[in-house]
């Protein structure tokens, strides 16, 4: 998308300095990711862009503090320097008048952002879910130029282009990651840990600084697909309990949640999406509803699509769209 944007801003004669570019730096991330953003920060400068580099106390998932009370990791932790995964670069942006400590990255983007368009490289064939997050959408201040990319689309243009990309998509590959299920993200999310064992083995001095920040790191690795930690066997049971209201199940665990709502890691977020159900809600988008209010939605996909559900919920109940089969 970056790239795009370059040659389309070329083309067209427009100016750099009306551009700005944000990375969200999470500290735990692999050495030639951080190489790849120094070269795009120095492409984009030197072309007028003005190039936001934060390095702030972000709140993030934390799949390896499953069986601690506090599921999360804040990437630049004040009081860790010690164990930081890397060093933080001198030009980083190290604090801002309106982020407070342990901020998501998507609350602070709204503060700050709120009224400038923004672009994104999100796909809708990443995920379902991406997928369902975009297609409902009808009017948004972000745009998206490459919603409709597929897969081979991304690796046909970086073929053709001659792009540079971050070395751990191939050792990735190298390993047996599927090219649809290539993902690079801070080193404690469930979508890392499953394969981080592995690439370590081209990373031979990263594995002792993980487990330097989170010595937890070596138990979930091992053990990252099975019901000590949330996994995709775990959340299919959710799907197994045939034949229970989980409309009921659901209004009467909130109730439970509301006296006591640090027990129910979704009750937060989930108490935004109770407010927009109505009379047409079905009985899948409670239960949806209620997987997340007893697990958690730690990077709001499931609040994106259940957004989704509950709008094609009304339109199906005034016959706009029919129900699938």
């Amino acid at each position: 998308m970056s790239d795009i944007v370059i040659r389309t801003m070329q083309k067209y004669g427009i100016s750099f300095s009306r551009l700005m570019v944000i990375f969200f730096d999470e500290e735990a991330i692999y050495p030639d990711v951080e190489e790849i953003v120094l070269e795009w920060r120095s492409k984009f400068m030197s072309l007028g862009a003005k190039f936001y580099w934060f390095c702030l106390p972000i709140k993030h998932y934390n799949c390896c503090n499953k069986l601690e009370n506090d599921e999360s990791f804040i990437c630049w932790e004040p009081g860790k320097e010690s164990v930081w995964v890397r060093r933080m670069p001198k030009f980083a942006i190290r604090n801002h008048t309106l982020f407070r400590m342990g901020m998501s990255y998507q609350v602070f983007g709204e503060k700050i952002f709120k009224d400038i368009p923004q672009m994104v490289g999100l796909r809708m064939s990443e995920s379902l879910q991406r997928r369902a997050a975009i297609s409902v959408i009808t009017k948004s201040s972000f745009v998206y130029p490459i919603y409709d990319w597929k897969d081979s689309d991304i690796w046909l243009y970086i073929q053709r282009t001659g792009l540079k990309i971050p070395v751990t998509y191939i050792y990735l590959y190298k390993v047996g990651v599927a090219l649809n299920k290539l993902r690079i993200s801070q080193f404690f999310s469930i979508d890392t840990i499953k394969t981080l064992p592995k690439v370590l083995e081209f990373y031979p001095n990263l594995y002792e600084r993980i487990l330097a920040r989170e010595p937890n790191a070596d138990l979930v690795m091992l053990y990252w697909d099975t019901d000590m930690f949330r996994s995709s066997k775990q959340d299919q049971k959710f799907g197994l309990e045939k034949g229970k209201n989980y409309t009921q199940m659901f209004k009467e665990t909130m109730k439970k949640a509301a006296a006591n709502p640090d027990d129910y890691p979704g009750y937060e977020i989930v108490k935004k999406l109770y407010a927009k159900t109505s009379e047409a809600t079905s009985e899948k988008t409670f239960q949806k509803m209620y997987q997340v209010l007893v697990a958690g939605d730690p990077k709001k996909r499931s609040y994106r699509i259940i957004c989704g559900d509950i709008y094609r919920d009304t339109q199906i109940r005034d016959g706009i769209i029919k129900p699938k089969k």
